[in-house]
């Protein structure tokens, strides 16, 4: 991220927290709470957790801790590591493979509209990012199911339903 990224991150978003540890930083999270197709909605506008804190559930911790009553949790990304933080904190997400409800299409729609942009049949945000993050367990759907190619910029827009247990 580059310093404009990372300042827009941490000053457009209402809420901004930072997880500190005897004065060393492990992570900085940004929220937004809107209203997606009339349901109380939680937009994770931008997360950096420190790769030796990164799988030590601080992401399910902040975001439970920025959740104010919403169901639905949100973000655009290109990271399949945030795509499966965010499938792990989350008991339904979608995209998945599978079908889509049209409740969750109508949501995603709602979403894509409140962050400005436009939508592939996917939900791929064509063009949006740059380079490459992976995950072992979604990198593959990324590439092979959703076509998403970060080569192009491409980001994916996420909708989860509740708190997995």
């Amino acid at each position: 991220m580059d310093y404009q990224d990372i300042y827009l991150h941490v000053t457009s978003p209402e809420t901004v927290f930072l997880a500190e540890e005897q004065n060393r930083v492990l992570a900085m999270a940004s929220y937004n709470s809107v209203v997606l197709s009339g349901l109380p909605s939680l937009i994770v506008e931008g997360i950096a957790i420190g790769p030796e804190t990164q799988g030590k559930g601080i992401f399910s911790r902040i975001t439970d801790v920025a959740r104010d009553g919403e169901y639905v949790v949100c973000l655009r990304t290109q990271n399949p590591r945030m795509y499966r933080a965010l499938q792990k904190y989350c008991s339904l997400m979608y995209p998945n493979g599978e079908e889509m409800p049209s409740a969750i299409s109508e949501i995603r729609t709602a979403l894509a509209k409140c962050m400005s942009c436009e939508i592939n049949e996917n939900g791929v945000v064509k063009g949006y990012y740059g380079e490459e993050p992976t995950h072992p367990k979604v990198t593959s759907f990324f590439r092979e199911e959703l076509d998403l190619k970060l080569e192009r910029g491409d980001a994916l827009l996420c909708v989860g339903l509740g708190r997995s247990k």
